[in-house]
């Protein structure tokens, strides 16, 4: 649709700009536990997604003769949205700070969008969720656990961009089936908006998310799927589980995996699945390796997880009414996705499956050997 095309060209436009601008702030410097790049990088790509969104909302409100409830939405997601760009530009954060905030993102679209979980067809679960006041807490947590889930996956160029993606286009076309007149021009626009910032960056990683940029999609596409499933009675409650199931389950093993180590689960550490294939499957060696080098290596990192979210993308639209299917699916996610990393901490990747770079000899081993 032209609202679409329109957040998508401003995005593109937006970041461009803002990767080719030399600011002071709202750069990373490349150093730090979970970095993997080399170049100092801006952070504000979710500047650039925030005006393509307004830019594509504008468009359908005019297209419509009414804005509707879109100020609403965004209204529920600035919160989080400001509190990431902040820390974008000012390198500080607290994690009470991000927690508190999300959470005031997700009770804001259960009060003025009616966006509550009310069921998961399964009994005993679905009785609590009756209550509104525990409908009310699931809610605001279920929310802004997606909304720090797309943050904790974002350290590979294109790989939260990536799942944004698939996961908007997955809502616009169940929203779409289901005749939703809301989600299907929101997840759209969001769609749009997103592929103009991918363009910028990835694979180059000339410009990246951010914080800002992770939790505004995050909350946004946690949002407009409460919404979805809450308005067609026909959408299984499981079905936005499977779309997100790739960050929401590391977020998940996450905090699994940091308790039972005996650490904070809001510790940072190098141990997420995306960074461990980072360094555990794609593999680069040689006596020149310069800041080039450390982008290839990033963005092929991320193009091998790129199947995991398209998969469970695929499986979620084939299933986006049964939920018995939908939770088997989340079974046998949650058991491979176990297995796969086990296998990887452990050092057990297949030699066949490890992508390693040709790298040109120095000139001095040229010489050497001539």
């Amino acid at each position: 649709m032209t609202a679409a095309v329109v957040a998508c060209l401003v995005a593109l436009g937006l970041a461009r700009v803002l990767a080719s601008c030399n600011f002071r702030v709202g750069r990373d410097g490349g150093t730090g536990l979970q970095k993997i790049h080399a170049a100092p990088t801006p952070r504000l790509g979710g500047l650039a997604v925030a005006t393509g969104l307004v830019a594509g909302w504008v468009a359908v409100a005019l297209a419509q003769g009414s804005f509707g409830s879109w100020p609403l939405l965004f209204l529920c997601v600035a919160p989080g949205f400001a509190m990431g760009l902040i820390e974008d530009l000012s390198k500080r954060g607290a994690i009470f700070v991000r927690l508190a905030l999300t959470g005031v993102s997700a009770a804001l679209g259960y009060v003025l969008l009616d966006a509550r979980i009310s069921g998961l067809g399964v009994p005993g679960l679905d009785a609590l969720l009756a209550v509104s006041a525990l409908s009310f807490v699931f809610t605001v947590f279920a929310v802004m656990g997606v909304g720090h889930a797309m943050n904790i996956i974002d350290g590979l160029n294109g790989l939260a961009g990536w799942n944004a993606l698939l996961a908007s286009a997955g809502l616009a076309i169940v929203a779409w089936s289901a005749g939703d007149s809301f989600v299907f021009p929101a997840a759209c626009v969001i769609a749009g908006s997103v592929a103009g910032f991918l363009v910028v960056n990835y694979p180059r990683g000339a410009i990246f998310l951010g914080d800002g940029g992770a939790y505004l999609l995050g909350l946004l596409l946690a949002e407009l799927s409460v919404i979805l499933v809450h308005r067609n009675s026909d959408v299984s409650p499981w079905f936005p589980l499977i779309l997100l199931a790739y960050p929401v389950w590391e977020t998940i093993f996450s905090i699994y995996r940091r308790r039972s180590r005996g650490c904070s689960p809001g510790r940072a550490d190098a141990l997420h699945l995306h960074s461990l294939v980072y360094r555990r499957v794609v593999r680069w060696k040689g006596p020149r390796v310069g800041a080039a080098d450390y982008a290839v290596r990033n963005s092929i990192a991320s193009l091998c997880l790129w199947a995991v979210p398209a998969i469970c993308c695929a499986v979620a639209l084939a299933f986006w009414g049964n939920s018995l299917a939908l939770q088997w699916a989340a079974l046998v996610f949650a058991v491979s996705y176990a297995l796969v990393y086990r296998r990887i901490v452990r050092f057990g990747v297949p030699p066949w499956l490890v992508v390693r770079a040709k790298v040109e000899p120095s000139p001095e081993l040229e010489s050497a050997r001539s």
